[in-house]
Parts: structure tokens; C-alpha cells; sequence
């Protein structure tokens, strides 16, 4: 028996000893970094910041005297009710996990304390290996030998995830709440602590009954260690979950789509490395929040109720900003940006780009061809036969004003191999695209693209001609006031790209939509929506997507609807919200900045015509004319 206790005291003496040399060496190794300059800040176009990230999570740091102390409390008691009292490991928790599972093979148990946790939130990984345990093990000693508890705390509070996108206690706290950390009640802050060990299983927005069960385990577990009393549980079982009505967070949240797209800018600037994040990024955008928040809106209006997702961009003509993005419905169901990564068919969007073409060589409003069913022999020695929209020909001439109002598909073809099917590929890989095959179809838009790309290639005609790239970031400045990256400072001098009066004649064509007086054999496409002000705009829909873009010399929206899975739109509802959101933010823009529409230059005359004959006609409608 002597020698059994001698054993084991040699056991226990030398496992004290080689903890004792473990938490040494963690000490000796210095203090973990905590990655506290590593973040990356978004400020919108009024030096606001909408977003930020602390150790690559979303989201606002909030110091310890900062939090509801009824939510330390939740937290700890859940989490890890000795955490002051332990270095870092829970031998009873420990001990107790592994009775729970040696014994029952169908129920596991963890004993992560807090420190655990927050080593892991830092550094790891959840995978389940050996080598993974060992590396948590060494940075929990770490940091208990360097932080205090309540830094320990504090960092672990703001790095941890509350489900939905959410991390950290101030942005859980405005998301579920609408309300800082500081305030949360009890019922607030038990239903947070809870959510923490599962937040797909415990979220109030997914399960609310098992959110109560787990906050109704919160709470006892508070009852048990005395800091609270039974009767305030009751209270709060009895009360109602007091969520936010909708749930939002305007810092993470309702510009996430945007905040995507400046990272991915960054990425391509070459910002997007842990040199350049470690300094701390001070990102400074072209995003508006006015126009954002109408953008978030006027999306959620038109598609409430309905199952299509969307895509739209606002860009400020001749500076090529982007003032507002939106990639989706609902970031908090999918992070997929539509906007930037939706890549589809955009359908008579493309038509412009083709008249712009066809009126710089030569082509004005009342050029006609004859439209009625026909069918093309290419050289290849194939044929290719398009079709109008439900088979509606007026089997006589129409002019180019009539064919873009209505964006007739056989004029487009008739115009496009006239011209020459490469002028139109090469038009557009001026745009940065690449090996765009020149075939008939082309001009009815089987180019693949996105509304971002669409957008890009429209605000050159709505500047007059002028191109520079679209863009999100203005300036990237470090966490020391050093300018990494300055737009101005780049070499991007706008180019006149296109002839300025065959844009701005085309941009007259542009109003054509809007106008009745073209509906004879097809409907003048935005005939249904009255504006008080001229506005440039074309449609285009597959059977598949819809999409539209609109603009003046304030501002260019383009929206695209559709089904992530190429569901077929098969409803007027479906296809018209993009019409809906552009015609929001064209009236919206006309609200905040005085309206304006284009001027002609010298080498432009109006000329008044009819509208379907094309003939000279002093009480018709004045169009824009090259001098000859």
C-alpha cells in the first residue's frame, strides 16, 4: 500500500512539476499578441464609420464597465462559473466531463473555460485533434499569465459568435435589442448568454422555444450560485422575449453587401494581406448612406413576399463612385453578393452599347429598318431567327426611336450584323471584359455579367463619354495617419472613351421608354411609370432575370432580379421589381438634388419628328440630330 501512495505522489508531484514548467514557458514566451491594431475600419462618405472588424470578426469593441453586468454574470455562470479561480484549465469541469462521457456513450460533455475559448476565438480552429488541444493548452497559459481576468473576459466577450453574422456582445446587443451592451436587463442578457453554445440551435429567431429552455438553464444556473433569486427567474420566464422588432444592426448588417465589395476592391489593390491589416486599415469609401438606406428600402418593398432575390447598384455619374450596393434580400440568410458575383445574361440591356455604335457611324433616331419575322443566313453557312416579345411585328419600317422605346429585337440584329458582329465584342471588352465572342446573338444580350459590370459600362454613357472604372475606395490611411492609398494619387485619369455627342444623342434616345406615343405593335417599356423629369433608362429580361438601369446626370441605378437557381420568372410582379427599385431612386435623387438633364454641344441640333414615322414634324417631339 506505502508503495502504491509513493507512486502515485511521485505522479502527482511530477505532474504538478510539469505544469508548473508549462505555465513558465507560456510566461517566458512573452504575451500573446491580441491582434488589438489588426482591424479594418469603413467610413462612409460623411467620415462615418459603418463598419469595422476587430481580429477579422464584424463588429464594435466594448470595454468590460461598458457591458451589462447582468450579462458578465449570465456568462460567466454558463460558460464558466469558477473562471476567477481557476488558472485558465477547470480541473472539477474537466473532471466531471470526463465521468459524463466514460459513462454515457451517447451524451459528450466539454470543460472549455473561458480562457479555452478565447485562445481558441483567437488563433484556432475547431478541429478536433491532438495537436490542436496542445496548441489551445499553451496559449490559455498564455494568456493567464499575462491578462488579468477581466481583460481575459473582455476580450473573450467581444470575439465570441452570437449567430446570424453577429460577433461580439455590442453587436449581438444591437442586432437582437436594438440597444448597447451597457443596457441589457436580465431577461436580455440570459437569452444571450445562452445563445453563445449554439447559436444555430438557440438563436430566439430561429427556435424560440429552445432559446427559452436554454435561457431558463442560464438562469438557474445564476440561482445556483446566489446571484440571483428564484423569484427573479420567474420574472423573467414569465415575461415576453422583448426582441426587436426587426432585427438589424446598422454598423454589420444593412451594409454588409457593400462592406464585401470593398474588400474584394481592397483584395485587388493588394491591401487585403495581414501586412497591411496588422497596421490597422482606415478605409475610406464613396458610400452615401442616404442613398444606401433608400436602396435598402425600396429592395425591401418590392420583394416582400416574394421568393426572387435582387442585385442593384447606384453610381455617381463622371466620378464613377459607388454611392450604394445591395447583393441580396437579406444578408443575414445569404452573404452571396449578387451584385458583384451573380453572373447572368443581360438580355436588351446590352442594346445601348450597340446604338451607341450605330449612331457614331452614323445612324440617328428616324433610321429605319423594316421589322417582321425574318430569319438571317450567317457565313458560317447557319441561319439564326430571332423573335420580337410574344411574336408582335408591325411588318413596316420602324425607326431607331421607336426600336429602343420598345426594344425591338429585329431591328437590334438588322443593326448589329450591318455594323459588323466584331464592333459590338470589341465595344465591349473596352470594358475590361475578355474574349468576347462576336456572334448575332450578341446584341440581345448573352453576355454574361452582373449588375456591377452592367453599371460599369452604362456610367460611360451617362458621363458623356468619359470612362474610369467604378470604384468604392477613396483612401486607405494605417492606424499611424500614414496615406497607404490615395484614388488621387493613382493614375487614373478619366478617358474620353466614347464620342461625346454620339453618347449624348443616345442618352436623348434613352427617354424614349417612358414615352407612349411608341406603343403601337409592343409597349413603350416604362410607359407604365410617370416621371416628373427626364431620365435615361432600358430594360432587358431573359426568360430567366429582368433587369433595368436607369440614370440622368445625377446619378445611374441598375437592378437585377432573379432566382438564384435560374428558376424561369414567370410573373409581371417577378420581373417588375427592378423597374420599381430604379424608378424609387431616380424620384428619390429628385428630391435631394436639383434635377438635371443633358445639354446638347454646338455639334448637336433638335430637330421635332413624329414619333413612329421618323417624318420632320414641328409639333412632334425634338430629337438630337449630328450636324452634318
Amino acid at each position: 500500500m506505502k508503495k502504491i501512495v509513493k507512486v502515485l505522489s511521485s505522479i502527482v508531484i511530477l505532474g504538478m512539476v510539469i505544469i508548473a514548467t508549462c505555465y513558465i514557458l507560456a510566461y517566458s514566451s512573452g504575451a500573446p499578441s491580441l491582434n488589438r491594431d489588426r482591424y479594418i475600419k469603413m467610413y462612409d462618405n460623411q467620415d462615418t464609420v459603418f463598419y469595422q472588424s476587430i481580429n477579422d470578426y464584424s463588429g464594435q469593441y466594448v470595454e468590460l464597465q461598458d457591458t451589462s453586468i447582468y450579462f458578465l454574470d449570465s456568462i460567466v455562470a454558463i460558460e464558466d462559473h469558477r473562471f476567477y479561480n481557476h488558472r485558465g484549465f477547470d480541473p472539477i469541469g474537466i473532471l466531471r466531463a470526463m465521468r459524463v462521457n466514460l459513462t454515457n456513450q451517447n451524451k459528450s460533455q466539454g470543460a472549455s473555460s473561458i480562457t479555452q475559448q478565447y485562445a481558441r476565438l483567437l488563433y484556432l480552429t475547431n478541429e478536433k485533434s491532438w495537436s490542436r488541444k496542445a496548441k489551445e493548452a499553451f496559449l490559455t497559459m498564455q494568456i493567464e499569465t499575462h491578462l488579468t481576468k477581466d481583460e481575459i473576459l473582455e476580450g473573450y466577450i467581444n470575439n465570441v459568435y452570437f449567430g446570424h453574422g453577429i460577433y461580439g456582445i455590442e453587436n449581438a446587443s444591437r442586432y437582437f435589442y436594438n440597444k448597447s451592451a451597457k443596457d441589457l436587463d436580465l431577461n436580455e442578457s440570459s437569452m444571450l448568454a445562452g445563445i453563445i453554445n449554439g447559436p444555430s440551435f438557440f438563436s430566439p429567431l430561429i427556435d424560440p422555444e429552445a432559446a427559452r429552455q436554454r435561457q431558463s438553464l442560464v438562469l438557474q444556473r445564476m440561482v445556483d450560485q446566489d446571484v440571483i433569486t428564484n423569484g427573479e427567474k420567474e420574472t423573467v420566464l414569465n415575461s415576453d422575449l422583448a426582441l426587436s422588432e426587426e432585427p438589424s444592426l446598422y454598423e454589420n448588417m444593412s451594409y454588409h453587401y457593400y462592406k464585401d465589395t470593398v474588400l474584394s476592391e481592397l483584395q485587388d489593390l493588394g491591401f487585403y494581406t495581414d501586412t497591411y491589416i496588422n497596421q490597422g486599415l482606415n478605409i475610406h469609401t464613396s458610400l452615401d448612406p442616404q442613398y444606401q438606406n433608400q436602396l435598402d428600402e425600396s429592395t425591401k418593398k418590392h420583394t416582400e413576399g416574394q421568393e426572387v432575390e435582387t442585385a442593384s447598384i447606384i453610381v455617381e455619374p463622371y466620378t464613377s463612385k459607388v454611392l450604394a450596393l445591395v447583393g441580396g434580400k437579406d444578408y443575414t440568410v445569404s452573404q452571396f453578393n449578387r451584385a458583384t458575383n451573380a453572373h447572368r445574361q443581360i438580355g436588351s440591356t446590352i442594346k445601348p452599347l450597340l446604338y451607341y455604335i450605330a449612331i457614331d457611324n452614323g445612324f440617328s433616331p428616324v433610321t429605319k429598318f423594316l421589322v417582321e419575322p425574318t430569319t438571317f443566313k450567317l457565313p458560317n453557312g447557319q441561319s439564326y431567327s430571332p423573335t420580337n416579345f410574344s411574336d408582335r411585328y408591325p411588318y413596316d419600317e420602324v425607326t431607331l426611336a421607336q426600336a429602343i422605346a420598345v426594344s425591338d429585337n429585329i431591328y437590334a440584329v438588322k443593326t448589329h450584323l450591318f455594323l459588323g458582329e466584331d464592333n459590338l465584342a470589341k465595344l465591349i471588352e473596352s470594358f475590361g471584359y475578355e474574349n468576347v465572342i462576336p456572334n448575332p446573338s450578341l446584341a440581345l444580350g448573352t453576355l454574361d455579367t452582373n449588375v456591377y459590370g452592367l453599371a460599369n459600362m452604362y456610367n460611360a454613357l451617362a458621363s458623356e463619354g468619359i470612362y474610369t472604372p467604378i470604384y468604392t475606395i477613396e483612401s486607405i490611411v494605417n492606424d499611424k495617419g500614414d496615406v497607404l492609398y490615395s484614388r488621387d494619387d493613382e493614375d487614373s485619369e478619366p478617358k474620353q472613351l466614347l464620342d461625346r455627342e454620339s453618347s449624348l444623342i443616345l442618352n436623348h434616345l434613352l427617354t424614349t421608354p417612358f414615352d407612349s406615343s411608341f406603343s403601337t405593335y409592343l409597349t413603350a417599356t416604362m410607359q407604365e411609370y410617370t416621371l416628373e423629369n427626364t431620365h435615361a433608362s432600358k430594360t432587358g429580361t431573359t426568360d430567366f432575370d429582368s433587369l433595368a438601369v436607369g440614370y440622368n446626370p445625377n446619378v445611374l441605378i441598375a437592378s437585377w432580379v432573379g432566382y438564384d437557381d435560374n428558376k424561369p420568372l414567370t410573373t409581371y410582379r417577378e420581373r417588375s421589381v427592378v423597374k420599381s427599385i430604379m424608378v424609387d431612386i431616380l424620384e428619390y435623387t429628385d428630391t435631394i438634388k436639383e434635377p438635371k438633364w443633358y445639354s446638347p454641344t454646338r455639334n448637336i441640333q433638335q430637330i421635332p419628328i413624329d414619333p413612329i414615322t421618323g417624318e420632320i414634324n414641328e409639333y412632334g417631339i425634338p430629337y438630337w440630330f449630328k450636324k452634318e
